[in-house]
């Protein structure tokens, strides 16, 4: 690649200054009738330079001196790439910095559990979902085609004590403990406000004012999203153990919950809200498989699910 100006004078130097003298040093041709070949090709070309200078760095720590300064160099010009691949494609490197900030801290910002209010913060109590709600998981077995079938029965721990549907199974040829999952529900109704299954078990319709929230929000095709996304979701946590040994969900999963929810109030919450979300829910989904059942509460307050076992 061509020489970089030298840095002496650029203490002040901002992204769209250095990609501006980049370019102008830019004398790479099209490849193929392809403006990004070239310089796409040079920066993966860059980075395994990187991972070169690392693999000599892990077999000789001790002698291998080299390491800081190859690695200057090697950003240096994965950067110089970088900047000519963003001109070709019309991408000021500064509106790329800003938008991959805002996105960064959009997905990974505080790691404390930002509270907001509920959706159904305007409407009267009966058509709000419950600030506090505390669910009994216990195990059992039901008969199911002369089968002795493991499942879940879900009780809501108030004065009614009410089963939360029917009693809950896989619905799988083997058994994965799917048939503890209304906790994701419940995770969702407290960390993100929003849970349209517990919402339509719970009937807490919002019906009053109008129909558009029960009909949009409330109705059978959000209870649906919600729902796949869980199975979706869980489908992919039996790769990362469940999400046991990590306090991070990978990033496409938690653009998929942006995408799948995207038409509906939710699609404010950010990937930080989801990734809490889903990780406070397998936390207590552990528990519950543990114990096999407990007493979980889902608390908007707090924006967190508490666990005890059952006495």
């Amino acid at each position: 690649m061509t020489s970089h100006a030298a840095p002496d004078a650029d203490s002040g130097l901002t992204l769209d200054d250095y990609q501006a003298r980049a370019v102008h040093t830019d004398v790479l041709p099209n490849a193929d009738e392809d403006a990004y070949v070239l310089p796409l090709l040079g920066l993966v070309g860059e980075i395994g330079g990187i991972a070169s200078e690392l693999k000599k760095r892990r077999r000789d720590e001790q002698g291998y001196r080299g390491f800081d300064n190859q690695l200057r160099e090697e950003l240096g010009d994965a950067l110089w790439y970088l900047a000519v691949l963003a001109d070709r494609a019309g991408l000021p490197l500064s509106q790329l910095a800003a938008e991959n900030l805002a996105k960064a801290e959009h997905a990974f910002g505080p790691a404390d559990s930002v509270l907001h209010p509920g959706y159904d913060a305007d409407r009267p109590p009966e058509e709000r979902l419950p600030r506090q709600l505390a669910l009994q998981f216990s195990e059992t077995t039901v008969k199911r085609h002369g089968e002795d079938v493991p499942t879940v029965v879900v009780h809501v721990l108030d004065d009614h004590n009410e089963p939360l549907g029917d009693p809950i199974d896989d619905n799988i040829a083997y058994d994965d403990d799917y048939r503890f999952h209304d906790v994701f529900h419940l995770a969702h109704m407290a960390v993100l406000g929003w849970s349209p299954a517990l919402r339509a078990t719970l009937r807490p319709k919002r019906k009053r004012r109008s129909t558009h929230h029960d009909r949009t929000e409330d109705g059978a095709r959000a209870i649906a999203v919600e729902e796949g996304l869980t199975a979706v979701i869980f489908a992919q946590a039996r790769d990362h153990s469940y999400f046991t040994t990590t306090n991070r969900i990978p990033g496409d999963l938690l653009k998929l919950c942006r995408s799948l929810t995207a038409a509906l109030e939710v699609s404010d919450r950010s990937l930080g809200d989801w990734q809490r979300a889903l990780l406070e829910g397998y936390r207590v989904f552990a528990l519950l498989r543990a114990h096999r059942g407990g007493i979980v509460v889902g608390n908007q307050d707090t924006g967190t699910l508490d666990y005890r076992r059952k006495s």
